[in-house]
């Protein structure tokens, strides 16, 4: 039987990923519009107009021995995130009642918090302050409670990836011009290039390994690295405070997960993101 996969939350990060593997193999998207359902379906992509919270059953049907990619993060407006939690759970029990095969879970590094200078490999502990964190730390406990249980029929990998940057798109933009804090801050980014090429092994030729961590190696000082990044956008500069005070802030240490993979990235420094 040819692998299926099927992508909850057909977003940016969704769209790279399908592009590199629409030609290997069939792929379901879910999308809230039906605009992109349309252009979806003109791409290639078997679109279902589905949004959290919403009757599954249609989902569903495409679910059997499928790869789920789960990707719906709760969105930075989102006030109930109590909500968006229950939501999450009840689409995970619907795709292992429905026999999915692989959830991959795509979740953050921000469920370790802000508040610690100490380099963070897989084992760390995890302190999420924020409500969103919080939502990403307790969705990944259900998961793996809920696989545990039929640990025979489905597989689980959970995702934290770093700050997301891209051919169009960097936080360096929505900084421009900014008076910004904290400059002394170290910047903890990954390519949507290398995070594509880590998913697709992680679809195609799933482990044993719950657990991934997707970030570059380096992590400079947001103030030297945005103002650096601001001048090879051509956009005006961030002004930062702190710039010149010692780095602090947490480094994820990606190395273990890279090394598993067999990946070694292609951006594994950020300054060669723009």
């Amino acid at each position: 039987m040819q692998q299926k996969l099927v992508i909850s939350g057909y977003g940016w990060l969704a769209g790279y990923l399908g592009d590199a593997l629409k030609q290997h193999m069939p792929i379901v998207g879910t999308t809230r519009s039906s605009e992109k359902r349309t252009a979806l379906s003109q791409q290639g992509i078997n679109a279902v107009q589905f949004a959290l919270g919403d009757d599954t059953a249609e989902l569903c049907t495409h679910l059997s021995n499928a790869t789920f990619v789960i990707n719906i993060p709760p969105g930075r407006r989102n006030t109930d995130l109590d909500a968006f939690t229950e939501k999450m759970y009840a689409l995970i029990d619907d795709a292992i009642a429905s026999n999915v095969a692989h959830i991959v879970f795509i979740s953050t590094t921000s469920v370790y918090g802000d508040s610690t200078d100490n380099t963070l490999d897989e084992t760390a502990p995890l302190s999420p302050e924020t409500a969103s964190a919080k939502a990403h730390v307790a969705i990944e406990q259900y998961l793996s409670e809920q696989v545990g249980l039929l640990s025979s029929r489905t597989k689980l990998t959970c995702v934290r990836l770093a700050g997301l940057v891209g051919p169009d798109r960097h936080p360096a933009k929505s900084l421009s011009g900014r008076t910004v804090s904290m400059g002394n801050k170290r910047v903890n980014l990954v390519h949507v290039t290398d995070v594509v090429a880590a998913l697709t092994k992680i679809i195609t030729l799933p482990s044993d390994k719950r657990l991934y961590h997707l970030c570059s190696a380096n992590h400079p000082k947001r103030g030297e690295y945005y103002t650096r990044a601001a001048t090879a956008f051509a956009i005006p500069e961030p002004v930062f405070s702190d710039t010149n005070s010692p780095a602090c802030g947490k480094v994820i240490d990606a190395s273990a997960s890279w090394a598993s993979l067999g990946i070694t990235p292609s951006f594994n420094d950020p300054y060669t993101m723009f």
